[in-house]
């Protein structure tokens, strides 16, 4: 009897990880909702004309945040916090985990030397990863 009970109670514990989980998602979805959309051409030249960044590059690590984490791309700005504002989580978040497979397989390739933690933001994100002109 105690078997299931222990049963029950994790397939409970699961369902309401699923819930909140899910309502965390919806919510940080709703806020992107309502922000300005923005093309390309003006994400890079709002937030990185001055950089140094090249423009595809940053377009391309942009879109991969946007891509791994299913948010839309045009809604994303460069203070989004992960964990907080986008790629939001209950416990753990695969999407973020994704992103940081994603990262390193990105540094590896050019040679980068990244420390993940140290990526609070978007901007930070795109200003370590993407390619200097």
């Amino acid at each position: 009897m105690s078997m299931w009970i222990a049963a029950i109670a994790a397939v409970a514990l699961a369902a309401v990880g699923v819930a909140v989980r899910s309502g965390k998602v919806r919510q940080s979805l709703s806020v992107l909702d309502t922000r300005e959309a923005l093309s390309d051409d003006e994400i890079y030249q709002r937030f990185y004309a001055a950089s140094g960044l090249s423009k595809a590059a940053v377009i391309d690590v942009w879109h991969e945040v946007a891509r791994v984490l299913r948010v839309p791309a045009e809604r994303l700005q460069p203070t989004d916090r992960f964990g907080k504002d986008v790629g939001v989580h209950w416990i753990t978040s695969e999407e973020l985990d994704a992103l940081g497979a994603v990262a390193q397989e990105r540094a590896k390739r050019q040679g980068l030397a990244i420390d993940l933690a140290s990526i609070e933001t978007v901007d930070d994100y795109v200003k370590r990863l993407a390619s200097r002109t």
